[in-house]
Protein backbone atom coordinates (compact mmCIF):
# COMPACT_ATOMS: atom_id res chain seq x y z
CA UNK A 1 0.00 0.00 0.00
CA UNK A 2 1.49 3.34 -1.06
CA UNK A 3 0.86 6.34 1.16
CA UNK A 4 0.15 10.03 0.49
CA UNK A 5 0.63 11.97 -2.74
CA UNK A 6 3.76 11.51 -4.88
CA UNK A 7 6.54 14.02 -4.52
CA UNK A 8 8.31 15.47 -7.51
CA UNK A 9 10.04 12.62 -9.28
CA UNK A 10 13.71 12.16 -8.57
CA UNK A 11 16.04 12.68 -11.53
CA UNK A 12 16.03 9.60 -13.75
CA UNK A 13 19.83 9.49 -13.61
CA UNK A 14 19.78 8.68 -9.90
CA UNK A 15 19.73 4.94 -9.18
CA UNK A 16 16.82 3.80 -7.04
CA UNK A 17 17.62 2.66 -3.49
CA UNK A 18 15.36 0.21 -1.67
CA UNK A 19 15.33 1.09 2.03
CA UNK A 20 13.84 -1.85 3.90
CA UNK A 21 12.79 -1.42 7.52
CA UNK A 22 11.72 -4.61 9.33
CA UNK A 23 9.30 -3.71 12.15
CA UNK A 24 7.65 -5.37 15.10
CA UNK A 25 5.95 -3.31 17.81
CA UNK A 26 8.22 -0.38 17.00
CA UNK A 27 5.79 2.42 17.88
CA UNK A 28 8.06 3.97 20.50
CA UNK A 29 10.85 4.84 18.03
CA UNK A 30 9.56 4.41 14.49
CA UNK A 31 8.25 7.95 14.00
CA UNK A 32 11.71 9.43 14.59
CA UNK A 33 13.39 6.76 12.46
CA UNK A 34 11.07 7.42 9.52
CA UNK A 35 11.68 11.14 9.81
CA UNK A 36 15.43 10.56 9.49
CA UNK A 37 14.94 8.33 6.43
CA UNK A 38 12.54 10.60 4.56
CA UNK A 39 14.83 13.57 5.30
CA UNK A 40 17.71 11.99 3.38
CA UNK A 41 19.27 14.34 0.84
CA UNK A 42 19.21 11.47 -1.66
CA UNK A 43 15.68 11.53 -3.13
CA UNK A 44 15.42 8.36 -5.21
CA UNK A 45 14.16 6.03 -2.49
CA UNK A 46 11.56 3.31 -2.15
CA UNK A 47 10.96 2.79 1.57
CA UNK A 48 9.60 -0.65 2.35
CA UNK A 49 8.14 -1.33 5.79
CA UNK A 50 8.04 -5.07 6.44
CA UNK A 51 5.83 -5.45 9.48
CA UNK A 52 6.04 -8.69 11.41
CA UNK A 53 2.43 -8.83 12.70
CA UNK A 54 2.82 -5.95 15.16
CA UNK A 55 0.24 -5.74 17.94
CA UNK A 56 0.79 -2.05 18.75
CA UNK A 57 0.14 1.00 16.56
CA UNK A 58 3.28 0.63 14.45
CA UNK A 59 1.33 0.62 11.18
CA UNK A 60 -0.78 3.62 12.21
CA UNK A 61 2.44 5.60 12.67
CA UNK A 62 3.64 4.58 9.23
CA UNK A 63 0.34 5.50 7.58
CA UNK A 64 0.33 8.87 9.30
CA UNK A 65 3.81 9.74 8.09
CA UNK A 66 2.53 10.74 4.68
CA UNK A 67 5.44 10.14 2.31
CA UNK A 68 4.62 8.70 -1.11
CA UNK A 69 7.84 6.71 -1.20
CA UNK A 70 6.69 4.50 1.69
CA UNK A 71 5.24 1.08 0.90
CA UNK A 72 3.74 -1.04 3.68
CA UNK A 73 4.04 -4.81 3.68
CA UNK A 74 1.73 -5.85 6.53
CA UNK A 75 2.27 -9.52 7.31
CA UNK A 76 -0.25 -11.53 9.31
CA UNK A 77 2.34 -14.08 10.45
CA UNK A 78 5.23 -13.31 12.78
CA UNK A 79 8.21 -15.18 11.36
CA UNK A 80 10.75 -13.89 13.86
CA UNK A 81 13.41 -11.25 13.42
CA UNK A 82 15.68 -13.22 11.08
CA UNK A 83 12.71 -14.28 8.95
CA UNK A 84 11.59 -10.69 8.61
CA UNK A 85 15.07 -9.67 7.48
CA UNK A 86 14.85 -12.39 4.81
CA UNK A 87 11.60 -10.85 3.59
CA UNK A 88 13.45 -7.57 3.13
CA UNK A 89 16.05 -9.12 0.83
CA UNK A 90 13.53 -9.53 -2.00
CA UNK A 91 11.61 -6.25 -1.73
CA UNK A 92 11.84 -3.70 -4.50
CA UNK A 93 13.79 -3.44 -7.72
CA UNK A 94 16.27 -0.69 -7.00
CA UNK A 95 19.95 -0.85 -7.86
CA UNK A 96 20.89 -0.80 -4.18
CA UNK A 97 19.26 -2.16 -1.03
CA UNK A 98 19.69 -0.82 2.50
CA UNK A 99 18.24 -2.61 5.52
CA UNK A 100 17.66 -0.20 8.40
CA UNK A 101 16.44 -0.75 11.95
CA UNK A 102 13.22 0.74 13.26
CA UNK A 103 14.84 2.36 16.29
CA UNK A 104 17.96 3.96 14.78
CA UNK A 105 18.52 7.39 13.22
CA UNK A 106 20.22 8.15 9.93
CA UNK A 107 22.19 11.30 9.17
CA UNK A 108 20.84 13.23 6.15
CA UNK A 109 23.83 12.51 3.87
CA UNK A 110 24.20 8.81 4.67
CA UNK A 111 22.47 7.26 1.67
CA UNK A 112 23.93 9.81 -0.75
CA UNK A 113 27.44 9.05 0.50
CA UNK A 114 26.98 5.30 0.19
CA UNK A 115 25.48 5.48 -3.31
CA UNK A 116 28.27 7.79 -4.47
CA UNK A 117 30.87 5.32 -3.24
CA UNK A 118 29.24 2.28 -4.86
CA UNK A 119 28.76 4.12 -8.15
CA UNK A 120 32.48 4.81 -8.40
CA UNK A 121 33.73 1.46 -7.04
CA UNK A 122 31.95 -1.11 -9.17
CA UNK A 123 33.81 -4.09 -7.67
CA UNK A 124 32.59 -3.40 -4.11
CA UNK A 125 29.47 -5.43 -3.27
CA UNK A 126 28.44 -3.68 -0.05
CA UNK A 127 29.27 -0.63 2.02
CA UNK A 128 28.91 0.07 5.74
CA UNK A 129 29.48 3.13 7.90
CA UNK A 130 30.49 3.84 11.45
CA UNK A 131 27.87 4.95 13.98
CA UNK A 132 27.38 7.04 17.06
CA UNK A 133 25.71 5.03 19.81
CA UNK A 134 22.82 6.69 21.60
CA UNK A 135 20.80 5.70 24.66
CA UNK A 136 17.03 5.27 24.81
CA UNK A 137 16.66 9.04 25.08
CA UNK A 138 18.82 9.80 22.04
CA UNK A 139 21.83 10.97 24.07
CA UNK A 140 25.20 10.02 22.50
CA UNK A 141 27.09 7.47 24.59
CA UNK A 142 29.86 6.20 22.32
CA UNK A 143 30.81 5.02 18.86
CA UNK A 144 30.96 1.70 16.98
CA UNK A 145 31.79 0.40 13.53
CA UNK A 146 35.40 1.43 13.11
CA UNK A 147 37.65 -1.22 11.58
CA UNK A 148 40.25 -2.06 14.25
CA UNK A 149 43.85 -1.19 13.43
CA UNK A 150 42.85 0.50 10.16
CA UNK A 151 42.99 4.22 9.48
CA UNK A 152 41.71 6.38 6.67
CA UNK A 153 38.44 7.56 5.21
CA UNK A 154 37.49 4.09 3.93
CA UNK A 155 38.59 0.53 4.58
CA UNK A 156 38.21 -2.26 2.03
CA UNK A 157 37.88 -5.78 3.36
CA UNK A 158 38.08 -8.94 1.28
CA UNK A 159 36.92 -12.27 2.75
CA UNK A 160 40.28 -13.19 4.25
CA UNK A 161 40.91 -9.80 5.86
CA UNK A 162 37.37 -9.62 7.24
CA UNK A 163 37.55 -13.10 8.75
CA UNK A 164 41.03 -12.48 10.17
CA UNK A 165 39.82 -9.24 11.75
CA UNK A 166 36.76 -10.89 13.28
CA UNK A 167 38.82 -13.74 14.70
CA UNK A 168 40.84 -11.16 16.62
CA UNK A 169 38.36 -8.34 17.28
CA UNK A 170 34.85 -9.90 17.16
CA UNK A 171 32.09 -8.47 14.95
CA UNK A 172 32.67 -4.75 14.42
CA UNK A 173 30.36 -4.04 11.45
CA UNK A 174 27.18 -2.06 12.13
CA UNK A 175 24.27 -4.12 10.84
CA UNK A 176 21.79 -1.28 10.08
CA UNK A 177 24.42 0.68 8.14
CA UNK A 178 24.48 -1.91 5.34
CA UNK A 179 23.91 -0.95 1.70
CA UNK A 180 24.35 -3.78 -0.81
CA UNK A 181 23.98 -4.18 -4.55
CA UNK A 182 20.49 -5.57 -5.13
CA UNK A 183 21.63 -7.85 -7.96
CA UNK A 184 24.07 -9.51 -5.55
CA UNK A 185 21.16 -10.34 -3.24
CA UNK A 186 19.05 -11.62 -6.11
CA UNK A 187 21.76 -13.87 -7.52
CA UNK A 188 23.52 -15.12 -4.41
CA UNK A 189 21.73 -14.49 -1.10
CA UNK A 190 18.47 -16.39 -0.62
CA UNK A 191 18.01 -15.96 3.12
CA UNK A 192 19.36 -13.61 5.76
CA UNK A 193 20.78 -16.43 7.88
CA UNK A 194 20.65 -20.07 8.82
CA UNK A 195 18.69 -21.08 11.96
CA UNK A 196 21.77 -22.75 13.44
CA UNK A 197 23.48 -19.36 13.77
CA UNK A 198 20.58 -17.98 15.83
CA UNK A 199 21.05 -14.27 16.54
CA UNK A 200 24.44 -14.07 14.77
CA UNK A 201 23.03 -14.35 11.26
CA UNK A 202 24.45 -10.93 10.43
CA UNK A 203 28.01 -12.20 10.94
CA UNK A 204 27.36 -14.99 8.45
CA UNK A 205 25.87 -12.46 6.03
CA UNK A 206 28.97 -10.25 6.16
CA UNK A 207 31.22 -13.20 5.38
CA UNK A 208 28.98 -14.40 2.55
CA UNK A 209 29.05 -10.94 1.00
CA UNK A 210 32.82 -10.61 1.38
CA UNK A 211 33.25 -13.97 -0.35
CA UNK A 212 31.51 -12.45 -3.39
CA UNK A 213 33.63 -9.30 -3.53
CA UNK A 214 35.16 -6.59 -1.37
CA UNK A 215 33.09 -4.79 1.23
CA UNK A 216 33.94 -1.31 2.44
CA UNK A 217 33.48 0.66 5.65
CA UNK A 218 33.20 4.43 5.29
CA UNK A 219 35.09 5.82 8.25
CA UNK A 220 32.46 8.35 9.31
CA UNK A 221 29.60 8.18 11.79
CA UNK A 222 26.70 8.53 9.38
CA UNK A 223 24.02 7.07 11.63
CA UNK A 224 23.00 6.89 15.28
CA UNK A 225 22.62 3.38 16.69
CA UNK A 226 20.20 3.17 19.59
CA UNK A 227 21.36 1.08 22.52
CA UNK A 228 19.39 0.82 25.73
CA UNK A 229 21.99 1.27 28.45
CA UNK A 230 19.82 -0.65 30.90
CA UNK A 231 19.28 -3.58 28.56
CA UNK A 232 22.95 -3.71 27.50
CA UNK A 233 24.09 -3.66 31.13
CA UNK A 234 21.62 -6.39 32.02
CA UNK A 235 22.81 -8.65 29.20
CA UNK A 236 26.49 -8.21 30.05
CA UNK A 237 25.82 -8.67 33.76
CA UNK A 238 23.90 -11.92 33.35
CA UNK A 239 24.95 -13.74 30.17
CA UNK A 240 26.51 -17.12 30.94
CA UNK A 241 25.93 -18.89 27.62
CA UNK A 242 28.48 -18.69 24.83
CA UNK A 243 27.69 -15.84 22.42
CA UNK A 244 26.08 -16.84 19.14
CA UNK A 245 28.94 -15.11 17.30
CA UNK A 246 31.07 -18.16 18.04
CA UNK A 247 28.58 -20.46 16.28
CA UNK A 248 29.46 -18.71 13.04
CA UNK A 249 33.20 -18.56 13.67
CA UNK A 250 33.37 -22.23 14.69
CA UNK A 251 31.59 -23.18 11.48
CA UNK A 252 33.85 -21.14 9.21
CA UNK A 253 37.21 -22.10 10.72
CA UNK A 254 36.33 -25.79 10.30
CA UNK A 255 35.71 -25.46 6.56
CA UNK A 256 38.66 -26.86 4.54
CA UNK A 257 38.58 -24.01 2.01
CA UNK A 258 38.68 -21.47 4.83
CA UNK A 259 41.50 -23.19 6.70
CA UNK A 260 43.63 -22.73 3.59
CA UNK A 261 43.49 -18.93 3.88
CA UNK A 262 44.07 -18.78 7.65
CA UNK A 263 47.44 -18.84 9.34
CA UNK A 264 48.40 -20.32 12.67
CA UNK A 265 48.38 -16.79 14.06
CA UNK A 266 44.75 -16.33 12.98
CA UNK A 267 43.68 -19.46 14.84
CA UNK A 268 45.70 -18.38 17.85
CA UNK A 269 43.88 -15.03 17.85
CA UNK A 270 40.59 -16.90 17.84
CA UNK A 271 41.70 -18.79 20.95
CA UNK A 272 42.39 -15.39 22.56
CA UNK A 273 38.87 -14.28 21.69
CA UNK A 274 37.37 -17.50 23.05
CA UNK A 275 39.39 -17.16 26.28
CA UNK A 276 38.11 -13.62 26.71
CA UNK A 277 34.55 -14.88 26.27
CA UNK A 278 35.04 -17.60 28.87
CA UNK A 279 36.49 -15.17 31.41
CA UNK A 280 33.63 -12.71 30.89
CA UNK A 281 31.05 -15.46 31.38
CA UNK A 282 32.90 -16.76 34.45
CA UNK A 283 32.75 -13.28 35.98
CA UNK A 284 29.00 -13.29 35.49
CA UNK A 285 28.78 -16.70 37.14
CA UNK A 286 30.85 -15.60 40.13
CA UNK A 287 28.73 -12.48 40.43
CA UNK A 288 25.74 -14.81 40.78
CA UNK A 289 27.52 -16.94 43.37
CA UNK A 290 27.90 -19.89 40.97
CA UNK A 291 31.51 -20.59 41.87
CA UNK A 292 31.79 -24.21 40.74
CA UNK A 293 30.34 -23.40 37.31
CA UNK A 294 32.81 -20.54 36.93
CA UNK A 295 35.73 -22.75 37.95
CA UNK A 296 34.79 -25.33 35.33
CA UNK A 297 34.53 -22.68 32.63
CA UNK A 298 38.06 -21.44 33.41
CA UNK A 299 39.70 -24.86 33.06
CA UNK A 300 42.69 -24.57 30.74
CA UNK A 301 42.68 -20.78 30.49
CA UNK A 302 45.87 -20.16 32.50
CA UNK A 303 48.59 -20.80 29.92
CA UNK A 304 51.71 -18.97 28.69
CA UNK A 305 49.64 -17.90 25.70
CA UNK A 306 47.41 -15.94 28.08
CA UNK A 307 50.38 -13.74 28.91
CA UNK A 308 51.29 -13.34 25.23
CA UNK A 309 47.74 -12.15 24.51
CA UNK A 310 47.93 -9.71 27.43
CA UNK A 311 51.08 -8.20 25.98
CA UNK A 312 49.57 -8.00 22.49
CA UNK A 313 46.08 -6.48 22.77
CA UNK A 314 43.98 -4.45 25.18
CA UNK A 315 41.39 -7.23 25.16
CA UNK A 316 44.08 -9.73 26.09
CA UNK A 317 45.19 -7.52 28.99
CA UNK A 318 41.63 -7.19 30.27
CA UNK A 319 41.21 -10.96 29.96
CA UNK A 320 44.39 -11.59 31.95
CA UNK A 321 43.39 -9.14 34.70
CA UNK A 322 39.94 -10.68 34.95
CA UNK A 323 41.42 -14.15 35.12
CA UNK A 324 43.75 -13.19 37.97
CA UNK A 325 40.84 -11.72 39.90
CA UNK A 326 38.69 -14.78 39.35
CA UNK A 327 41.45 -17.18 40.39
CA UNK A 328 41.92 -15.22 43.62
CA UNK A 329 38.21 -15.12 44.40
CA UNK A 330 37.73 -18.81 43.62
CA UNK A 331 40.73 -19.74 45.78
CA UNK A 332 40.15 -17.49 48.77
CA UNK A 333 36.92 -15.55 48.50
CA UNK A 334 33.94 -17.77 47.78
CA UNK A 335 31.77 -15.46 49.82
CA UNK A 336 29.18 -12.78 49.24
CA UNK A 337 32.03 -10.28 49.51
CA UNK A 338 33.97 -11.99 46.73
CA UNK A 339 30.93 -12.03 44.46
CA UNK A 340 30.26 -8.36 45.22
CA UNK A 341 33.86 -7.48 44.33
CA UNK A 342 33.56 -9.18 40.96
CA UNK A 343 30.27 -7.40 40.26
CA UNK A 344 31.96 -4.06 40.86
CA UNK A 345 34.90 -4.90 38.63
CA UNK A 346 32.54 -5.82 35.81
CA UNK A 347 32.11 -2.15 35.02
CA UNK A 348 35.19 -2.70 32.81
CA UNK A 349 34.32 -2.73 29.09
CA UNK A 350 34.65 -6.38 28.09
CA UNK A 351 34.42 -5.60 24.38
Amino acid sequence: MTLAEPRDAAPASLPLVNVCVPTYNAAATLRETLASITAQTYPSLAIHISDNASTDNTLDIVRAHGDARIVIHAHAENVGGEGNFTRCLSMGDGKYTAIFHADDLYEPEMIARQVAYLEVHSDVVAVFTEATTIDEHGVPIGAIGGVPKHEGSTTRLDFRLLLQSMLLFHNFLVCPSLMVRTDVLRRHIATWSEPRFRSAGDVDMWLKLAALGPITVIGERLMRYRMSATQYSHINRNRVERADFFLVMDDYVQRPEVRQVLSGADLRHYRWLDRHERVARAMNLVGMGRYDDASGLLAGTSTPDTVVAALSTRRGLVTFAGLLLLRAVLAFGRTDGGAALVRRVKSISWR
